[in-house]
């Protein structure tokens, strides 16, 4: 498990969108960013700021203004935090989590279709057969 993922909220995750779609803002410009996503207030966006710094998820530089830039890639993220709900609620085993994407209509035949398809090139890139 890397800490990093592991403590960041979803009030923070609001943050680390505005930082992923830029790359490197002032305070300025992610209190903008974020205010214009969630409405709120600059002190709630430094707070949510200084405690992705704590934990490792944001780094700040000083050029004139501070600078911040996320640490923690989307991708990074994403990993862990499906890794951790297939763990949690799917005993480990992803099929069992795609079986209930398909039971809830989540995934239509169209997108089981493009699934397999990306599943048999990755399966071909590696020099597998499924």
């Amino acid at each position: 498990m890397w800490e990093r993922e592991a403590k960041i909220t979803d009030a923070e995750l609001e943050v680390m969108e505005v930082l992923w779609q830029v790359g490197d803002l002032t305070l300025a410009q992610v209190k903008e960013g974020v205010t214009a996503r969630k409405g709120w207030s600059g002190d709630t966006v430094k707070t949510l700021l200084r405690r992705l710094l704590e934990k490792g998820a944001v780094g700040q530089e000083k050029r004139g203004v501070y600078h911040y830039r996320p640490l923690v890639s989307r991708e990074e993220l994403g990993d862990y935090k499906t890794r951790t709900l297939i763990e949690k609620l799917y005993d480990g085993k992803a099929k069992d989590l795609v079986a209930a994407l398909v039971e809830r209509r989540q995934l239509d035949r169209s997108d089981v279709a493009e699934l397999k398809d990306l599943f048999d090139r990755l399966w071909e890139e590696r020099g597998e057969d499924i």
